[in-house]
């Protein structure tokens, strides 16, 4: 960055680069434009219909970078202003799924975004909710317990694939194996923490939704649910998507219909002009990767991981190597602390330094031009239970591919100098 100042905080609020910036500038003046059709010739040739705006298409291209960013399916993708938006449209069309008798069960290590709708559904219909608890020494989540807290009652599971301030990674394929093993539940994934480090592969985790944001990769303020099934929606019930009642059912007709109500509201085609751009930025990091988009994701991203990956160990040891700084999940009660290795990660690093609150962490931080995530105490469910609020909060460090030890440094150097 060339404005003088040391950007930590990816995991709140992304650098957005050129091209997503560019893509959306164009995107706001050629949305109300009108598609131009080319003539068609020959006796096989597809008529295209006139009267399309360009728009529609802008629309059509974000819908299959987000199916390419999570290896789902075009026709699955809903779009919307952001995840938390999409989620709670999402549980209160699960009405019939959500009755009394039901259960649901969630986990601590999720954001709010993903917890509060499901509680607002279960309290409002009448299922019961059940939890998922982390490890507090280290802040993973063990796949164990989900062989005892899933029933043939379950009717979704809620679980994040990372946890955003942690960093700790759920195996997301070992619980979904276990809730379509023991019922005909659900699962709901929210990957907007795992996302800008690792692929997603929606079949090999067997989700049946994936929710994202795609600001944290440096997209527009756009969020998106994926179903593995497009016709799985077929199943919710929405006002917007009813039909006659002699009409016949065509499922996938049905499917699309509800998928369609599901975006309430409408969209912004300004920005969504933006997220082909933030996909394409991930799929490109790596110079040397060529192929299909999913191919250059698949290629591109271990290796940026890689990268920040080494930032994030070299920033643990130099805290770790500070008296009175203590790394969540990390630092534990015994005398010796846990590697930053010893549980599998993506690069997201929190901490507290004794006597003072994360607020005074990170005005003091802001003072040395370094800018770094003050987590609100309301904002992560996993650091309330490893004590966090008791001490005043976290301060989290999220890794981008701009980042360099030099960042690091610095950043080590003003918390240095606080304790």
């Amino acid at each position: 960055m060339s404005d003088g100042w040391t950007y930590l905080n990816a995991g709140e609020r992304a650098q957005v680069p050129e091209r997503v910036s560019s893509a959306v500038s164009r995107a706001f003046r050629t949305a109300p434009l009108q598609a131009h059709t080319e003539m068609s010739s020959g006796s096989h040739s597809r008529a295209q219909v006139p009267g399309g705006a360009v728009g529609a298409q802008i629309t059509a291209s974000a819908r299959l970078a987000v199916a390419d960013l999570v290896g789902g399916r075009p026709d699955g993708v809903v779009l919307g202003p952001n995840r938390a938006v999409l989620l709670h449209t999402l549980s209160t069309a699960m009405s019939r799924q959500l009755r009394m008798g039901r259960e649901v069960v969630l986990s601590r290590v999720d954001d709010p975004a993903n917890i509060a709708p499901w509680l607002m559904a279960c309290d409002l219909y009448g299922a019961h909710v059940r939890w998922a608890e982390a490890d507090l020494s280290t802040g993973t989540l063990p796949e164990w317990q989900y062989g005892d807290l899933v029933t043939p009652d379950t009717a979704l599971v809620a679980v994040a694939a990372a946890n955003a301030h942690v960093g700790t990674v759920t195996d997301v394929a070992a619980v979904a194996r276990e809730v379509h093993r023991r019922s005909r539940g659900w699962v709901v994934v929210d990957a907007t923490a795992y996302a800008p480090y690792r692929v997603i592969d929606i079949d090999a985790w067997e989700a049946d939704v994936v929710a994202v944001d795609l600001a944290p990769l440096g997209g527009p303020e756009i969020g998106a649910l994926v179903f593995r099934d497009p016709t799985l929606p077929a199943q919710l019930k929405l006002m917007d998507a009813a039909r006659g009642r002699h009409a016949t059912v065509d499922v996938e007709a049905e499917a699309e219909r509800r998928l369609r109500a599901l975006e309430v509201g409408g969209h912004a085609p300004g920005l969504l002009g933006g997220v082909p751009a933030a996909v394409d930025h991930l799929a490109n990091l790596d110079d040397a990767a060529s192929g299909t988009r999913c191919r250059r994701l698949e290629e591109s991203l271990p290796k940026a991981e890689s990268y920040m990956h080494v930032l994030a160990q070299h920033l643990v040891h130099g805290l770790q190597s500070l008296r009175g700084v203590h790394v969540v999940g990390l630092d534990g009660e015994f005398d010796e602390p846990f590697s930053y290795d010893s549980v599998e990660r993506i690069p997201r690093v929190s901490f507290m330094v004794a006597g003072l609150d994360a607020a005074t962490v990170g005005r003091r931080l802001v003072a040395n031009n370094v800018i770094a995530q003050v987590v609100p105490l309301e904002d992560s469910a996993l650091l309330d239970q490893m004590g966090v609020a008791e001490q005043g909060g976290a301060v989290c460090v999220a890794m981008s591919p701009h980042n360099t030890a030099y960042d690091v440094d610095h950043l080590v150097r003003v918390v240095a100098g606080l304790v």
